[in-house]
Formats: structure tokens, sequence, C-alpha cells
């Protein structure tokens, strides 16, 4: 690649950073305090492309002690994405005394830093700098970096860990769930941690003899920020902000699910029953809108029961449940209409379905096709 071409690339990765920072700092729509957090990484990001710049094209700076400072964020951004990931998924969510534990290590770095800025000569400093951009790092430097890149590991996976959890129990609550709305924030973890993969493969090369593909790992990493940023700018015009927040942060905090219930098999038929003969005959799973405490409510049965009773039953959550009646609603009106006239959406909409991406993602994973490829199949003679 040109050399001035990259340089060019470098200006406006950091302006983009910056730009989209500013504006989440600015921004009244969405989730104050998830605007905030990203706000802050976004603009750290900015301030360590702008130091790599410095660093790979060997800008001559009066105070290299600043040079050092985005190496604390690396521990800052591990905890930041973490807590972003909360306050995207919770209803309520805000920060509290016991999140400083998380920033611990950002702050020891902070300390650190400050005394190398008081005591540390400039030559000295310099002399540091100078080796990082040889390469020339020593191995207690290389395995402190490691060490740093397996904290930021840690949080990323921990978060989508706290993704999978928080949308297993909405799975047992809820009937309708959209999981499109959360494919930015799996976008933007799973991006960081091809961000930080590619840097741990940045860091582990010199060990192994490669230094030669150390140019390589660095346009990657450069091309990937380019690459994110603007998908980012992208899914920030067309995200949509419905069905968010459906749990608070404790409903994840509890005990074993059914630990201490002495649900009988004879009671478990019982309630199976009655569930089954109150959704079917009151064709409860239309409503779109239909909870595990509704019919908790409608039923007299506690919502813990029910939940247990759909589980053990019928081997699957509540959202499966209703969205298998709902399916097989919608396999028999296609079925049942002869001239077709009825749209896609029509049925979608009649068997209980609010969002096509829903009805599309619960008719797949129950009959391995698409109401198109289902109807399509109906009429070729196809499909049963």
């Amino acid at each position: 690649m040109d050399i001035n071409l990259l340089k060019i690339l470098f200006f406006i990765l950091c302006f983009q950073f910056l730009f989209v920072s500013f504006f989440l700092f600015q921004n009244k729509k969405g989730i104050a305090l998830s605007n905030k957090i990203l706000a802050i990484v976004f603009l750290m990001i900015s301030i360590a492309i702008l130091n790599l710049y410095v660093l790979v094209f060997q800008v001559i700076v009066k105070i290299p002690h600043l040079l050092l400072i985005d190496d604390t964020f690396m521990f800052a951004y591990g905890p930041l994405l973490y807590i972003f990931t909360q306050s995207v998924l919770f209803k309520g969510y805000q920060l509290k005394k016991k999140h400083i534990v998380h920033f611990l290590p950002f702050l020891i770095s902070v300390c650190v830093i400050i005394g190398i800025i008081i005591f540390e000569t400039t030559a000295s400093v310099f002399h540091v700098t100078d080796q990082i951009r040889r390469q020339n790092i020593p191995l207690n430097f290389r395995i402190i970096e490691l060490t740093i890149l397996g904290h930021i590991f840690y949080y990323l996976f921990k978060s989508k860990l706290e993704i999978s959890k928080f949308i297993g129990k909405v799975m047992d609550i809820y009937s309708t769930f959209n999981q499109d709305n959360f494919k930015l924030l799996r976008f933007m973890l799973n991006s960081f941690i091809i961000l930080f993969s590619l840097s741990l493969l940045h860091s582990l090369l010199p060990f192994i003899g490669i230094k030669n593909g150390l140019l390589i790992t660095l346009l990657l990493m450069i091309l990937f920020m380019f690459y994110f940023i603007n998908a980012i700018l992208l899914k920030f015009l067309n995200q949509s902000s419905k069905e968010r927040h459906l749990l608070p942060e404790t409903s994840l905090s509890k005990k074993e699910k059914y630990a201490g219930s002495k649900l009988s098999d004879a009671d478990l038929k019982i309630f199976m029953d009655k569930l089954w003969g109150h959704v079917t005959a009151e064709q409860r799973f239309l409503d779109s809108r239909l909870t595990i405490n509704d019919l908790s409510d409608e039923l007299d049965i506690p919502s813990k029961i029910l939940s247990q009773v759909i589980n053990e039953g019928y081997s699957c959550n509540f959202f499966d449940f209703i969205n298998k009646l709902r399916v097989n609603t919608a396999k028999r009106i296609f079925t049942n209409q002869s001239d077709n006239k009825l749209t896609i959406q029509e049925v979608m909409y009649d068997s209980g379905f609010n969002s096509k991406s829903s009805f599309n993602t619960a008719f797949k994973k129950f009959t391995n096709l698409t109401p198109t490829q289902f109807r399509n199949g109906l009429e070729k003679g196809s499909t049963s």
C-alpha cells in the first residue's frame, strides 16, 4: 500500500472515530448511559490511532510521555464494553460503586504512567518508544502485553455470555422477541474480538521470529477498523430500538431455575393438560404480546411453575412452545387457502407474529423452510 494512502487512511479513521464519539456524547436518542460509554470507547480508539500513527511514521514529539497514555486504555476497553453490554440489555441499568472493581487495573496503570511522567526523563521515555517503534521490545513487555489482551478477551467473552443468558431468560417469559434488535451489540463485540485477535497475532509474531509479518497484521488492523467504523455508522442509521430492556438486571442473578421445586409427575400432567387446553381452545398464542405472566394469571399457576411445566413437559422454553403453535397455524392457513390471496405478511399477522424476521426465523426453525418456500412447495405439491 502506498505510504501516503496509508497516512490518509489513518487520518480518516481518527476523524471517524472522533466524529462518532462526539455524536454519541450529544445524542439524546437511545440509552444515555450506553451512548456515553460507547463514546468513551471510540474516543480512546481515536487517540490510540493517533499514537499509532506517530509510532509507525516516526513522527518526532517533544513530549514522548504522551505516547504511553493509550497503553492505559487497554485495561479500560474490556470493562467498558462489558458495562455497555449490560446497559443495552437491562432496564434501568445504572453504574454503581461496585463497578469500580472492574477498573482497578486501569487506575493502577494510570498511576504508573503518571509516575513515569513525573520521574522518568524525556530521553529514557524516548528510548522506550523508539524500541517499540523498532519492535525491539523486551520479553517482559511482551508478557505484559499478552496479559492485557487476555484481560480484554475475558470481558469480551463475558459480555457475549451475558447476551446468551439474557436471551435464554427472555425466551422463558416472552412469546415474541426479535433478536435482530441485538445484532448491533453482537456485531460490536465480535468486531472487537477480531480486532484484538489481530493485535494478539501482531504481538505473537516476534516471539516466533516472523517480524516480516508485522506490517501485514498492522494493515489488517487498520483496514478492519475502517470497515468496522463505517459499518457502525450504517447500522446506527438502520437500528431499531423496539423490544429492548425487557428484563431488570436482577433477573439473571437468581439461583438455579427450579431449585427446590417439588412438582410431581401427576401434577406435571395436570398442569400440561390445563395449559394446552387453555392455549389451544382460547387460541391465546395468536396474541403477539402474550407473556408467561399473562398465562400465569389466567390459569392461576405461578409463573415459575408454569415455566417448569413447559420446560419439562414439552422440552422447550415458553418462546418456542408458543411459536411452534403459531407456525402450525401459519402452515394450516397456507395449506387451506386455495387462491393464495393472502400475502405472507397477512399470514404472519393471522398466526400471531408481529415481525417478519421473527416469523421467518421461527418458520425456518420448525419446518426447515421459509414461509415462501413452504407456500411454493404447496403449489408444486411437494410439501405436506
